[in-house]
């Protein structure tokens, strides 16, 4: 029987978030989660391997994290694959890409891991990683790995699916030893994964040439890494990656990565914004005159799933100021502010409150003075996978006003139908729903009459040419435009 280690850290780092991520802002968990999560029970009950699992820590979209915090998750696969070294035969892991930790040498967590992994089982076994397309890739992580392959979808609907297919490129690896090293080409633009929707061009094409890619004779795996668009680091960028099945098509996976990267940047001028995507009192008057229904409207300046914390208050208070609001029926899911959640917590719904609402952390979570009527209480879920409670949710219906809005006491977006129904909600019962995110995932974007992604100011900003950087290697696209021939 193979005996292989796995883990799964996830972690996206924004530079733009002023509070250093701890780890109790991580999810953990340990045994057969960590199995679970890396989707690869049955593909190892099926060829008699056995999971030697290290942590599952997923801290999803926060700002820096702290380095005790960091190398208390880093530990726990380091002294795990130290403890089974002479047993193991491979590591099968999820590293998603985007984490920064402060006052580490490696700055990326995932760099920081894969080296110390190397140094406790040399280069002899393999290592196979499955990450996030919005995650970093860099010659040097490549060196550390055999196959990495990212998902290819974004939204993610296809994440399952490309871990259980790395699984199984890792266990073909296992029972037919042979070298496998990535080809890597960096691509020098970063615009964010609200421009690089795979529906969307050029997405959809660079798509297809992967998939084409992966059918070639001696090509194993091809990927296009969009990068994280949010950190100030010489990281952060876009990347090819084609792997080999075999040293003698080394040269033909070079080409290869050669070729999709060479593609991507002639079609650089076609990354654009996704949905309908407007400034922010574009938005406003969007969605209150248009008579599509459902809409979904994404405050893409405090995307919880980005970086940003969900506090702000800015885009609640510009539909307040409107003068009409078109006889429609209005939903914030969610804005979080744990005290007030808390407060509000002790009444009953039917309860006439008031509140003020907002951490005023900066100039879009300044406090709005609010009052109403407890509309429901109810459960803040996380999404895909595995569900699982966060937090609690208390919904307010504004008084004279068709508004609704949901106060949660964790941070998360409201991405999947199955949180609207935790927090005693049903999406159907409302004409505009504001959501913290950028892109609109599948379930949302499937029923929206219209997707409107406000470009709100904020923490996940998302017009990052715009944004000050220190750290990037330049010059790189959009935020050296005139530097690259059209």
């Amino acid at each position: 029987m193979k005996k292989v280690l796995i883990a799964s850290f996830t972690a996206e780092s924004n530079s733009w978030n002023p509070f250093n991520q701890k780890l109790e802002q991580f999810r953990l968990g340990y045994d057969e989660e960590v199995t679970d999560n890396v989707f690869c029970r049955e593909l190892f009950e099926e060829n008699d391997i056995e999971a030697i699992p290290t942590i599952y820590a997923n801290g999803g979209a926060a700002g820096y994290i702290e380095k005790d915090a960091f190398l208390f998750i880093a530990d726990k696969i380091i002294e795990t694959a130290k403890k089974h070294k002479d047993e193991l035969d491979g590591a099968l892991m999820f590293l998603h890409g985007a984490s920064h930790v402060v006052g580490l040498q490696e700055d990326a967590g995932e760099l920081y891991i894969l080296e110390r992994l190397r140094e406790i089982l040399g280069y002899d076994l393999p290592i196979v990683i499955t990450m996030d397309p919005h995650g970093n890739v860099t010659n040097r992580y490549t060196e550390l790995a055999n196959i990495i392959r990212c998902y290819r979808e974004s939204p993610h609907w296809d994440r399952e699916q490309s871990h259980r297919h790395v699984a199984k490129l890792f266990v073909d690896l296992l029972e037919n030893p042979r070298e496998s090293k990535p080809e890597y080409v960096r691509v020098p633009i970063l615009v964010g994964g609200q421009r690089s929707v795979s529906a969307d061009e050029p997405m959809a094409s660079i798509n297809k040439m992967l998939n084409e890619t992966e059918e070639i004779k001696g090509i194993l795996s091809a990927s296009y890494h969009i990068g994280y668009s949010h950190a100030d680091s010489a990281l952060c960028g876009a990347g090819v990656i084609v792997v080999p099945e075999t040293p003698e098509y080394q040269s033909l996976a070079a080409a290869k990565a050669k070729e999709i990267a060479v593609f991507v940047m002639k079609n650089k001028e076609r990354f654009h914004f996704t949905g309908y995507a407007l400034e922010t009192d574009e938005a406003v008057k969007e969605a209150i005159e248009t008579e599509k229904w459902p809409v979904f409207l994404t405050d893409a300046g405090d995307n919880a799933t980005g970086g940003s914390y969900a506090y702000n208050t800015f885009l609640l208070k510009k539909f307040l100021e409107q003068d009409k609001l078109n006889n429609k029926k209005y939903l914030f899911a969610s804005i979080n502010h744990p005290e007030v959640c808390k407060e509000l917590l002790e009444n009953n719904e039917g309860d006439e409150v008031k509140f003020s609402l907002g951490m005023d952390i900066d100039d879009e979570s300044t406090p709005v003075e609010l009052e109403g009527t407890i509309y429901k209480k109810g459960i803040l879920n996380t999404f895909y996978a595995f569900p699982q409670k966060i937090g609690e949710t208390v919904t307010v219906k504004l008084k004279d006003l068709e508004v609704y809005v949901v106060i949660a006491n964790h941070l998360t977006a409201f991405r999947e139908f199955q949180q609207f129904e935790a927090a005693g909600l049903n999406y159907e019962d409302f004409d505009v729903i504001i959501v913290k995110q950028g892109y609109l995932y599948t379930e949302e974007l499937e029923v929206a009459g219209r997707d409107i992604m406000a470009l709100t100011p904020g923490m996940t900003y998302q017009n990052v040419e715009f944004l000050e950087f220190r750290h990037l290697v330049r010059p790189i696209y959009p935020h050296d435009k005139d530097m690259f021939d059209a």
